[in-house]
């Protein structure tokens, strides 16, 4: 009979979907090791907005004060037009309606911080600890090794090493990475270099629509003084090689930026030509295909957050949605028991986690679409059989069933006779 006790849990990967892992699985009294490739002190850039769904598990792990005074909060997104039109509202959060509002906040201040409270609480985090591969699973655990010939045992291996997953590799070697045509440019500015309108008659963040595209305004530190501005472009796919030489070359990517700058209002004009003063940088825009295969055949090993399924930014759900699995699998696995078996709480926990992730999918591709060129949007609404206007109007109904989830009363239901 298959044991119902997982003594001790190995995660592949110390980012936010891991690092919560950990957190979780400890304060349940569940053994957990994190095992991370990089340094110590290697920096992760970038910032990353984390809806009240994300920021309720981390009020649950005893985390959210620690975050919540070190990012940007707000709650809605606004659209406009060129002329600073208002055409929409997105929320992102709303303490009196979810009971948060959205942190805007970089990605290596969340990482850091969780880093600390789990070395206070006494989790061990190996760096530079580079996974290779699964040796074999058996009814009892699994053995994996490292690329420095290190193998090591564990009761379940979860692998939360993004994207390019190798832990991903053992379930389904035949999933890559695909390139969606669409490459995000961006600069943070001081905020005193952008030319508002007066009167300013919003708040940001803010998107700009006009006939070339999009236009992202928001905040990316405390005070909202340093904004980020960013765009994306259809743009062919290169190698990894390629990517590398275009994100050093300031010339190529200013050019980039700054197509079609005639078209846009001041404040656009303004921001672009302070950007184009600093550091652009670029995001090709990825993703993997949907796969069913979080779990292994021998169901030992488990994937989640990008690893399991990269969501691409424009929705603010790619973390979000790592730290839901993270949660809601430790919560699966405190469900253990002579009735529930290993195997029924993973593939129910895997179920109703491709349900929600596909829901998101779904809502991050509306958002997506958004940022889209004017005939781009006109072709995808076709293609969509809908008004153009569709695109814009229907964004920000009612969300309650993405920012309300409460993962404890949900992962409870799933079991309940």
């Amino acid at each position: 009979m298959q044991p119902t006790i997982v003594e001790d849990i190995a995660i592949i990967g110390a980012g936010p979907g891991g690092l919560a892992l950990a957190l979780a699985l400890h304060s349940m009294g569940i053994s957990v090791t994190v095992f991370e490739q990089r340094t110590r002190d290697t920096s992760v850039g970038g910032a990353i907005i984390l809806a009240p769904n994300a920021l309720r598990v981390l009020d649950s792990l005893d985390v959210y004060s620690r975050l919540s005074s070190k990012g940007f909060n707000f709650d809605d997104f606004t659209f406009v037009n060129e002329q600073h039109e208002l055409l929409n509202k997105f929320p992102f959060g709303s303490q009196s309606q979810y009971g948060f509002s959205a942190l805007r906040i970089r990605r290596q201040v969340v990482v850091s911080e969780l880093v600390a409270v789990a070395e206070e609480r006494g989790i061990t985090i190996q760096f530079e600890r580079n996974f290779s591969h699964v040796v074999e699973e058996n009814e009892t655990g699994v053995t994996f090794q490292f690329k420095d010939g290190l193998a090591m045992n564990a009761s379940l291996l979860v692998g939360a090493d993004g994207i390019h997953s190798r832990v991903r590799m053992h379930l389904d070697p035949l999933v890559k990475p695909i390139y969606s045509g669409q490459l995000a440019l961006g600069c943070v500015v001081p905020k005193s270099a952008i030319s508002f309108p007066v009167p300013f008659s919003y708040q940001l963040p803010a998107i700009i629509y006009g006939t070339n595209g999009a236009f992202l305004f928001i905040p990316e530190d405390v005070a909202g003084e340093e904004i980020l501005i960013g765009t994306q472009k259809s743009f062919p796919e290169r190698d990894r090689e390629g990517w590398t030489s275009l994100s050093s070359s300031k010339e190529e990517v200013t050019e980039l930026f700054k197509s079609n700058l005639g078209a846009w209002p001041e404040m656009v004009a303004s921001g672009v030509t302070a950007a184009t003063k600093g550091h652009l940088t670029i995001w090709p825009y990825y993703s993997i295909p949907r796969s069913e295969k979080w779990l292994s055949e021998g169901e030992r090993v488990v994937i989640l957050g990008d690893a399991a399924h990269a969501i691409p930014p424009t929705g603010g759900q790619g973390a979000c949605m790592a730290f839901e699995d993270a949660f809601s699998l430790a919560l699966v696995l405190s469900c253990l028991s002579s009735k529930l078996t290993l195997q029924a709480v993973l593939k129910e926990w895997q179920q109703h986690r491709l349900e929600r992730v596909d829901n998101v999918m779904a809502l991050t591709r509306q958002l997506g679409s958004l940022r889209l060129s004017a005939d781009e949007r006109a072709e995808l609404a076709r293609k969509e059989e809908m008004s153009g206007d569709y695109l814009i109007g229907d964004a920000g109904a009612d969300l309650s069933w993405l920012y309300s989830l409460d993962l404890g009363t949900e992962v409870q239901s799933w079991f309940q006779e």
